[in-house]
Protein backbone atom coordinates (compact mmCIF):
# COMPACT_ATOMS: atom_id res chain seq x y z
CA UNK A 1 0.00 0.00 0.00
CA UNK A 2 1.45 3.35 -1.03
CA UNK A 3 0.97 6.92 0.09
CA UNK A 4 0.91 9.47 -2.75
CA UNK A 5 2.15 13.01 -2.07
CA UNK A 6 1.95 16.06 -4.32
CA UNK A 7 3.51 19.18 -2.76
CA UNK A 8 2.41 22.13 -4.87
CA UNK A 9 3.15 25.83 -4.61
CA UNK A 10 0.49 26.45 -1.96
CA UNK A 11 -1.11 23.12 -1.04
CA UNK A 12 -0.21 19.52 -0.30
CA UNK A 13 -2.40 16.85 -1.86
CA UNK A 14 -2.37 13.35 -0.44
CA UNK A 15 -3.70 10.14 -1.96
CA UNK A 16 -3.52 6.42 -1.37
CA UNK A 17 -2.97 3.53 -3.78
CA UNK A 18 -3.56 -0.15 -3.39
CA UNK A 19 -1.23 -2.89 -4.55
CA UNK A 20 -2.90 -2.78 -7.99
CA UNK A 21 -1.64 0.76 -8.59
CA UNK A 22 -5.12 2.28 -8.52
CA UNK A 23 -5.75 5.43 -6.51
CA UNK A 24 -8.42 5.04 -3.86
CA UNK A 25 -10.41 8.18 -4.54
CA UNK A 26 -12.23 8.09 -1.19
CA UNK A 27 -8.88 8.56 0.55
CA UNK A 28 -7.81 12.02 -0.64
CA UNK A 29 -6.65 14.98 1.43
CA UNK A 30 -5.71 18.55 0.46
CA UNK A 31 -4.30 21.04 2.93
CA UNK A 32 -2.10 24.17 3.01
CA UNK A 33 1.61 23.83 3.73
CA UNK A 34 1.10 25.18 7.26
CA UNK A 35 -1.11 22.20 8.18
CA UNK A 36 1.34 19.47 7.20
CA UNK A 37 1.18 17.99 10.72
CA UNK A 38 -2.43 16.93 10.03
CA UNK A 39 -1.30 14.14 7.71
CA UNK A 40 -0.53 11.56 10.41
CA UNK A 41 -3.86 12.02 12.28
CA UNK A 42 -5.65 11.72 8.94
CA UNK A 43 -3.91 8.42 8.19
CA UNK A 44 -4.78 7.11 11.64
CA UNK A 45 -8.40 8.24 11.37
CA UNK A 46 -8.84 6.29 8.13
CA UNK A 47 -6.89 3.24 9.26
CA UNK A 48 -4.29 3.70 6.53
CA UNK A 49 -0.89 2.12 7.11
CA UNK A 50 1.29 2.82 4.07
CA UNK A 51 4.45 0.79 3.69
CA UNK A 52 6.03 3.32 1.35
CA UNK A 53 5.34 6.70 -0.24
CA UNK A 54 5.95 8.22 -3.65
CA UNK A 55 6.01 11.99 -3.93
CA UNK A 56 6.82 15.02 -6.00
CA UNK A 57 7.45 18.57 -4.88
CA UNK A 58 7.71 21.98 -6.49
CA UNK A 59 8.07 23.64 -3.06
CA UNK A 60 11.05 24.12 -0.74
CA UNK A 61 13.50 21.43 0.32
CA UNK A 62 12.66 22.30 3.93
CA UNK A 63 9.06 21.20 3.43
CA UNK A 64 10.20 17.94 1.87
CA UNK A 65 12.50 17.26 4.83
CA UNK A 66 9.68 18.06 7.27
CA UNK A 67 7.43 15.55 5.55
CA UNK A 68 10.14 12.90 5.54
CA UNK A 69 10.50 13.40 9.30
CA UNK A 70 6.77 12.97 9.84
CA UNK A 71 6.64 9.73 7.87
CA UNK A 72 9.55 8.28 9.83
CA UNK A 73 7.19 8.12 12.82
CA UNK A 74 5.17 5.44 11.01
CA UNK A 75 8.19 3.71 9.39
CA UNK A 76 7.15 4.89 5.93
CA UNK A 77 10.00 5.78 3.58
CA UNK A 78 9.36 8.21 0.76
CA UNK A 79 10.90 8.24 -2.72
CA UNK A 80 10.86 11.55 -4.56
CA UNK A 81 10.19 11.38 -8.29
CA UNK A 82 10.98 14.01 -10.91
CA UNK A 83 10.84 14.41 -14.68
CA UNK A 84 13.91 12.20 -15.14
CA UNK A 85 12.03 9.26 -13.60
CA UNK A 86 11.35 6.97 -16.58
CA UNK A 87 7.84 5.82 -17.39
CA UNK A 88 6.84 3.14 -19.90
CA UNK A 89 3.77 5.16 -20.93
CA UNK A 90 5.53 8.37 -21.94
CA UNK A 91 8.80 9.63 -23.39
CA UNK A 92 10.13 13.01 -22.24
CA UNK A 93 11.40 15.08 -25.18
CA UNK A 94 12.26 18.16 -23.11
CA UNK A 95 15.64 19.63 -24.12
CA UNK A 96 16.77 19.31 -20.50
CA UNK A 97 14.49 16.66 -18.96
CA UNK A 98 15.55 17.53 -15.42
CA UNK A 99 14.24 21.09 -15.93
CA UNK A 100 10.68 19.94 -16.59
CA UNK A 101 8.51 20.34 -13.51
CA UNK A 102 7.86 17.09 -11.67
CA UNK A 103 4.20 18.06 -11.35
CA UNK A 104 3.84 18.43 -15.12
CA UNK A 105 5.54 15.08 -15.77
CA UNK A 106 3.50 13.08 -13.26
CA UNK A 107 0.29 14.83 -14.31
CA UNK A 108 0.82 13.77 -17.92
CA UNK A 109 1.45 10.20 -16.77
CA UNK A 110 -1.74 10.36 -14.72
CA UNK A 111 -3.74 11.63 -17.67
CA UNK A 112 -2.42 8.85 -19.92
CA UNK A 113 -3.16 6.23 -17.28
CA UNK A 114 -6.73 7.46 -16.76
CA UNK A 115 -7.52 8.14 -20.42
CA UNK A 116 -6.07 4.88 -21.76
CA UNK A 117 -9.18 4.28 -23.89
CA UNK A 118 -8.13 7.34 -25.93
CA UNK A 119 -4.50 6.27 -26.37
CA UNK A 120 -4.69 6.62 -30.17
CA UNK A 121 -5.49 10.35 -29.90
CA UNK A 122 -3.30 13.36 -29.12
CA UNK A 123 -3.94 14.79 -25.65
CA UNK A 124 -3.69 18.40 -24.53
CA UNK A 125 -3.54 18.59 -20.74
CA UNK A 126 -4.13 21.97 -19.10
CA UNK A 127 -3.47 22.59 -15.41
CA UNK A 128 -4.88 25.86 -14.05
CA UNK A 129 -2.78 26.41 -10.94
CA UNK A 130 -0.63 29.29 -9.74
CA UNK A 131 0.71 28.99 -13.27
CA UNK A 132 -1.27 27.56 -16.16
CA UNK A 133 0.59 24.81 -18.00
CA UNK A 134 -0.57 23.47 -21.36
CA UNK A 135 1.20 20.25 -22.36
CA UNK A 136 0.75 18.25 -25.54
CA UNK A 137 1.14 14.48 -25.84
CA UNK A 138 1.23 12.68 -29.17
CA UNK A 139 0.04 9.06 -29.30
CA UNK A 140 2.51 6.23 -29.38
CA UNK A 141 3.78 5.09 -32.77
CA UNK A 142 5.96 2.38 -31.20
CA UNK A 143 6.00 1.74 -27.47
CA UNK A 144 5.42 5.07 -25.70
CA UNK A 145 3.49 8.29 -26.21
CA UNK A 146 5.58 11.41 -26.79
CA UNK A 147 5.54 14.62 -24.76
CA UNK A 148 6.30 17.17 -27.48
CA UNK A 149 6.26 20.37 -25.40
CA UNK A 150 4.05 22.87 -23.65
CA UNK A 151 3.35 26.41 -22.52
CA UNK A 152 3.60 28.12 -19.14
CA UNK A 153 1.66 31.31 -18.42
CA UNK A 154 0.28 33.02 -15.31
CA UNK A 155 -2.69 31.19 -13.86
CA UNK A 156 -6.17 32.78 -13.67
CA UNK A 157 -5.84 33.94 -10.07
CA UNK A 158 -2.33 35.26 -10.68
CA UNK A 159 -3.66 37.35 -13.57
CA UNK A 160 -6.33 38.83 -11.30
CA UNK A 161 -3.82 39.47 -8.52
CA UNK A 162 -1.33 41.09 -10.89
CA UNK A 163 -3.91 43.64 -12.04
CA UNK A 164 -5.00 44.33 -8.47
CA UNK A 165 -1.43 44.76 -7.21
CA UNK A 166 -0.08 46.84 -10.08
CA UNK A 167 -2.91 49.21 -10.94
CA UNK A 168 -4.20 52.06 -8.81
CA UNK A 169 -7.95 51.82 -9.29
CA UNK A 170 -8.91 48.35 -10.54
CA UNK A 171 -8.76 46.46 -7.23
CA UNK A 172 -10.05 42.93 -6.60
CA UNK A 173 -13.32 41.27 -7.48
CA UNK A 174 -14.91 39.12 -10.14
CA UNK A 175 -17.31 40.21 -12.85
CA UNK A 176 -19.47 38.54 -15.45
CA UNK A 177 -17.68 37.01 -18.41
CA UNK A 178 -19.23 38.42 -21.59
CA UNK A 179 -18.22 38.97 -25.20
CA UNK A 180 -18.30 42.79 -25.00
CA UNK A 181 -18.00 43.89 -21.36
CA UNK A 182 -19.41 47.28 -20.36
CA UNK A 183 -18.12 47.33 -16.78
CA UNK A 184 -14.58 47.22 -15.39
CA UNK A 185 -14.97 44.07 -13.29
CA UNK A 186 -16.57 42.28 -16.21
CA UNK A 187 -13.82 43.51 -18.53
CA UNK A 188 -11.15 42.08 -16.24
CA UNK A 189 -12.86 38.70 -15.75
CA UNK A 190 -13.59 38.42 -19.47
CA UNK A 191 -10.01 39.38 -20.34
CA UNK A 192 -8.51 36.78 -18.00
CA UNK A 193 -10.84 34.08 -19.33
CA UNK A 194 -10.12 35.04 -22.95
CA UNK A 195 -6.35 34.94 -22.37
CA UNK A 196 -6.53 31.50 -20.77
CA UNK A 197 -8.90 29.98 -23.35
CA UNK A 198 -6.97 31.53 -26.24
CA UNK A 199 -3.72 29.88 -25.13
CA UNK A 200 -5.48 26.54 -24.63
CA UNK A 201 -7.18 26.57 -28.03
CA UNK A 202 -3.95 27.65 -29.75
CA UNK A 203 -2.17 24.55 -28.48
CA UNK A 204 -5.16 22.32 -29.17
CA UNK A 205 -5.33 23.53 -32.77
CA UNK A 206 -1.59 23.07 -33.29
CA UNK A 207 -1.90 19.49 -32.02
CA UNK A 208 -4.84 18.91 -34.38
CA UNK A 209 -2.93 20.31 -37.36
CA UNK A 210 0.15 18.21 -36.63
CA UNK A 211 -1.66 14.92 -36.11
CA UNK A 212 -4.87 15.40 -38.08
CA UNK A 213 -6.72 13.60 -35.33
CA UNK A 214 -9.00 15.29 -32.81
CA UNK A 215 -6.98 15.94 -29.64
CA UNK A 216 -8.52 15.14 -26.30
CA UNK A 217 -8.73 18.20 -24.03
CA UNK A 218 -8.17 17.36 -20.36
CA UNK A 219 -8.21 20.05 -17.65
CA UNK A 220 -7.29 20.14 -13.97
CA UNK A 221 -6.25 22.61 -11.28
CA UNK A 222 -7.72 24.94 -8.70
CA UNK A 223 -8.19 27.86 -11.10
CA UNK A 224 -10.66 25.92 -13.25
CA UNK A 225 -13.73 27.46 -11.60
CA UNK A 226 -12.68 30.95 -12.72
CA UNK A 227 -12.64 30.15 -16.43
CA UNK A 228 -14.58 26.88 -16.76
CA UNK A 229 -17.56 28.25 -18.68
CA UNK A 230 -15.42 30.24 -21.11
CA UNK A 231 -13.15 27.27 -21.87
CA UNK A 232 -16.07 24.92 -22.43
CA UNK A 233 -17.92 27.34 -24.70
CA UNK A 234 -14.82 28.24 -26.71
CA UNK A 235 -13.94 24.56 -27.14
CA UNK A 236 -17.40 23.69 -28.45
CA UNK A 237 -17.20 26.58 -30.93
CA UNK A 238 -13.79 25.35 -32.11
CA UNK A 239 -15.10 21.86 -32.75
CA UNK A 240 -18.11 23.20 -34.64
CA UNK A 241 -15.99 25.49 -36.81
CA UNK A 242 -13.82 22.53 -37.80
CA UNK A 243 -16.90 20.34 -38.38
CA UNK A 244 -15.73 17.86 -35.76
CA UNK A 245 -17.90 15.84 -33.41
CA UNK A 246 -18.84 17.87 -30.35
CA UNK A 247 -17.50 16.46 -27.08
CA UNK A 248 -16.99 17.88 -23.59
CA UNK A 249 -13.80 19.01 -21.95
CA UNK A 250 -12.64 16.21 -19.65
CA UNK A 251 -12.15 17.24 -16.02
CA UNK A 252 -9.56 15.19 -14.11
CA UNK A 253 -9.26 16.56 -10.55
CA UNK A 254 -5.87 15.22 -9.40
CA UNK A 255 -3.78 13.89 -12.30
CA UNK A 256 -0.50 14.10 -10.35
CA UNK A 257 -1.83 11.67 -7.75
CA UNK A 258 -3.13 9.45 -10.57
CA UNK A 259 0.36 9.51 -12.09
CA UNK A 260 1.98 8.62 -8.78
CA UNK A 261 -0.50 5.78 -8.34
CA UNK A 262 0.46 4.39 -11.74
CA UNK A 263 4.15 4.67 -10.88
CA UNK A 264 3.74 2.52 -7.76
CA UNK A 265 3.64 -0.47 -10.11
CA UNK A 266 6.68 0.45 -12.22
CA UNK A 267 8.99 2.54 -10.04
CA UNK A 268 11.61 0.76 -7.98
CA UNK A 269 13.95 2.38 -5.49
CA UNK A 270 17.50 2.68 -6.82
Amino acid sequence: MSLLIDIGNTRIKIGYAGSDGRRQQQHTLALPHQQIEAILPWLEEHGLRPTRALGISVASKALMYQLEGLLQHIQCNISWLDATTPCPLLHNNYEQPDRLGADRWLAMIGVLAQQHQHRSRPIVHVSFGTATTIDTIMPATTCAAQFIGGLILPGPQLMYDSLADNTAQLGNGLGNITAFPLATRSAISSGVAAAQSGAVLRQWQLAWQQHRGTPLLVCSGGGWDLIQEEIQNAYQQQLQLLHLAVEPVIWQPMPVLDGLAYMTTSFRNP
